[in-house]
């Protein structure tokens, strides 16, 4: 990808808000579909905005990592993901994070709202809360670039349940070896290093 396109990229990273996220951490040992809403402002008329909806796919993490791990996957629904800054790409290899395949697609077909950008977030903000919806996020961002915002949003959700799933993952471990997890048992260091080397 050349300069411009990673300028672009860090742009649209830069632009993002994630004003509502998913409130629990990641499933382990299994697929997940997380619902969000996208909004951007419109292009050409400052009374209007763009919002999409539809849903991430996180296929069941990987705790043990692939021999040639290159970091999350992502895929279908992601064209920016290749513009990804190297320095960035880098770090989160070192990571160690556990490696999924994310995916994205739409579920509706996206709707023009009346009303400034802040105003259609707070409307469907409130609305959110009305129906206690922990479970769809709210993002704002820039309209060419909503996939490097549910990217950043992504990733988010991946560092905060990384702790939990590799505690998870040493308790499934631990039970099926038969060995007793004690209630003030607490992943150390050396248990990080021996998982991810």
């Amino acid at each position: 990808m050349n300069d411009a396109g990673r300028k672009k990229f860090k742009q649209w990273w830069k632009a993002t808000e994630i004003v509502r996220e998913y409130q629990r951490t990641l499933f382990t040992f299994s697929d997940m579909h997380l619902p969000y809403v996208f909004v951007a402002e419109h292009s050409r008329f400052k009374d209007r905005s763009i919002v999409r909806k539809g849903e991430v796919l996180f296929a069941r993490p990987q705790i043990v990592l692939p021999r040639h791990y290159t970091g999350m996957q992502f895929e279908e629904g992601f064209e920016h993901a290749q513009a990804m800054p190297e320095d960035a790409v880098y770090v989160l290899r070192m990571m160690g994070l556990p490696y999924s395949r994310v995916t994205n697609r739409l579920v509706a077909e996206e709707q023009t709202e009346y009303g400034s950008l802040q105003t259609v977030i707070d409307r469907l903000d409130r609305q959110m809360e009305a129906d206690d919806n922990a479970e769809t996020a709210l993002i704002k961002g820039l309209i060419e670039g909503a996939d490097v915002s549910l990217m950043r949003y992504s990733l988010g959700l991946v560092i905060k349940s990384a702790p939990a799933n590799v505690s998870e993952y040493f308790d499934h471990l631990k039970r099926q070896k038969g060995e007793p997890i004690r209630p003030d048992e607490r992943i150390t260091d050396e248990d990080i290093r021996r998982l991810f080397g």
